[in-house]
């Protein structure tokens, strides 16, 4: 081969070589830009915006950001966010160490707790500046605050206050302020005045009694009015439908509230299952006229009409009957005791928040029968049932139910001829008349302003 052609080919091979230099050369430059990229503020200040719902963001709401970066300091990256997020970051000169980071998308204050974490590092909010230091600094500062807090409550003088409680009771509200005291407080009440006696450092006497302030308030008052009706089983099925007692009556204003639990007297003559219900539209003038118009055709009887107030949250009752004297021998000694057959309703309201009145509901109905006695003394029969309600202000509950079946004999015959014996039977005619009778409730509740 000749010196020209070998001079040509060795030409040819670096021609080569080198554009295969330059071309990897472009790649490794294009590489760097591209890995480097948003390393800077200025390349992360301005993040893709995605759509809320595919961040999974949790409860932060910051800004998404992306950071590729590689060993950068860690005070640097709290400067990056610092300017991110506008935050006045003060960071002490024991934050030290470096970090790196491929992230992409992520919420600036999420990133923020996360490399805290990964730090050992702590954060204390002060006004409106963020201060990052060590944990075990920060620690050691909360202790020294603390102590340096218990010494000066430790250096303060006592004070004894008296505060007059008006609408409570001291012995009442006591243990509710007891634990708002300081540990070098405490406190008594006396009874007769009805008086709080605090002992507490001033800050501990100002902590409890703005508390009493809150706390002493008159209470509100409800005012419940019962209407105790003895009514004809068709009677009663009637004013159901008329007021809109009778649950599940097309275009009836009543909502089944609840129901009472199964009761049956031991001698059979109470039974039925009580049902609860309400009634919004209806008021107590035509429940009134309603009844008496009833009792005075006979078919229906007002057992009774109690009304009582009651502060709310305590227990109102009504009690009508007879106490029955019952004798009891015990080592030779006979003493009277006196068992009580009444008609009782104890009610208790509760107002909510949104002016509703919340019943607990217990009636009670022992009446004593006569037709069965022991010695001399008549058994007693016993209703009772048990519920809880919710009525509007107004509004009027019903408890039904409750039966009363009572037998008689009837004999009519012609006089004189009917005492005739055998013949006699010829001129009487003897019947047994069966009555069965519902006892209802109407409670209505109404809040006192």
């Amino acid at each position: 081969m000749s010196n020209i052609n070998r001079s040509f080919l060795i030409k040819q091979t670096l021609k080569k070589g080198l554009f295969v230099l330059l071309c990897l050369a472009a790649v490794t430059v294009w590489l760097s830009s591209v890995y480097w990229a948003g390393s800077t503020p200025e390349a992360a200040a301005a993040p893709a915006p995605l759509p809320q719902a595919a961040i999974q963001t949790g409860s932060y709401q910051g800004e998404p950001i992306s950071l590729k970066v590689v060993q950068i300091s860690v005070v640097d990256f709290f400067r990056t966010i610092s300017e991110l997020s506008g935050l006045n970051i003060l960071i002490d000169p024991e934050v030290s160490g470096s970090l790196t980071l491929n992230v992409e998308q992520v919420p600036w204050d999420q990133l923020f707790e996360v490399v805290l974490e990964s730090q050992g590092l702590a954060k204390r909010v002060e006004g409106n500046l963020v201060r990052i230091t060590t944990r075990g600094k920060l620690t050691a500062e909360q202790q020294a605050e603390q102590a340096l807090k218990q010494a000066n409550m430790a250096a303060v003088d006592t004070i004894t206050v008296s505060r007059r409680v008006n609408y409570a009771t001291g012995g009442e509200i006591m243990p509710t302020l007891l634990p708002h005291l300081s540990p070098r407080g405490s406190m008594n009440t006396d009874a007769r005045t009805n008086t709080l006696i605090i002992t507490d450092i001033p800050e501990g006497v100002d902590r409890v009694s703005n508390l009493l302030e809150i706390l002493d308030v008159p209470e509100k008052q409800v005012e419940i009015e019962a209407r105790i009706v003895e009514a004809s089983t068709t009677f009663a099925r009637e004013l159901g439908i008329t007021l809109g007692f009778a649950g599940g009556v097309p275009g009836g204003a009543s909502d089944l509230v609840g129901s009472a639990d199964s009761f049956t007297s031991a001698q059979g003559a109470v039974f039925g299952r009580a049902s609860v219900l309400t009634q919004r539209l209806f008021d107590t003038v035509t429940l009134d006229a309603t009844l008496e118009a009833a009792e005075s055709e006979g078919e229906a009887h007002i057992l009774s009409k109690p009304r009582v107030t009651a502060q709310n949250n305590a227990s109102a009752s009504i009690i009508q009957g007879d106490q029955i004297p019952v004798p009891v021998q015990q080592n030779f000694t006979t003493t009277v005791q006196f068992q009580t057959a009444a008609l009782q309703l104890d009610v208790t309201p509760r107002i909510t928040n949104v002016e509703t009145i919340l019943l607990d509901i217990h009636v009670q109905n022992n009446v004593p029968d006569f037709a069965r006695t022991v010695l001399g003394i008549p058994a007693i029969r016993t209703s009772e049932a048990q519920t809880q309600v919710m009525v509007p202000n107004g509004g009027t509950t019903v408890i039904g139910g409750i039966y009363v079946q009572t037998e008689s004999d009837n004999e009519d015959r012609v006089p004189g001829l009917g005492k005739i014996p055998v013949i006699g039977n010829l001129f009487k005619r003897t019947a047994k008349l069966r009555d069965t009778r519902e006892i209802l409730f109407f409670i209505t509740a109404r809040i006192q302003q």
